[in-house]
């Protein structure tokens, strides 16, 4: 028989879930318009669009985050096994990796704005410019939730009722890897 505690938990987890199955929803909407809106606009008038080189740093970067993304996978399933000190570690190596990938961003945004091109540059920059700021913006968000993890984890407050928190935190991490290789195949082949 199912206590009233153990139903509790079941339905909090399920919210949790839901709750950032519409956040991830609500995000890949946001970016599904402003991918539109540059197609449609560098179809209109290819003449005004620059292409712009991309800064090495980019390519880092994302093998930054994927990595980030495998140590915060592998965090989550040493937990699962009872592995405190490893989780520990692991989380804590996804989040410096994640922030080492936002430190990279303002990196090539500096190398993109030094090569002439900012924001009111042009229009082909200006969508480069505001794609890669509401991914970090994002990112900085679920550094949020990683980060609150984190201070979870070396307090050792993770017991087995608190672990929704970990696979939702790692579910929206693993959401913005896939968000930011569409964003890179674009950059790479279409900006």
């Amino acid at each position: 028989m199912i206590t009233e505690i153990e139903h509790h938990r079941g339905g909090a987890r399920s919210a949790a879930f839901i709750g950032i199955v519409v956040l991830m929803c609500a995000s890949a909407m946001t970016f599904s318009a402003l991918v539109s809106a540059m197609v449609v606009r560098r179809g209109l008038n290819a003449t005004d669009w620059h292409r712009i080189s991309l800064p090495h740093i980019l390519w880092w970067n994302t093998g930054i985050l994927l990595l980030s993304s495998v140590a915060i996978d592998l965090a989550r399933r040493l937990l699962r096994r009872g592995k405190r000190t490893e989780f520990n570690y692991a989380w804590t190596a996804g989040t410096v990796l994640g922030t080492l990938f936002l430190i990279g961003q303002v990196v090539a945004w500096n190398q993109v704005a030094g090569d002439g091109f900012r924001l009111q540059h042009s229009l082909s920059a200006a969508f480069f410019y505001v794609l890669t700021w509401a991914h970090a913006a994002h990112v900085v968000g679920a550094l949020g939730a990683v980060g609150y993890v984190e201070y979870r984890a070396v307090r050792y407050q993770l017991g087995p009722a608190n672990r929704t928190v970990v696979d939702v935190s790692a579910m929206f991490w693993h959401f913005l890897d896939v968000l930011w290789l569409g964003l890179m195949a674009l950059f790479a082949f279409w900006s």
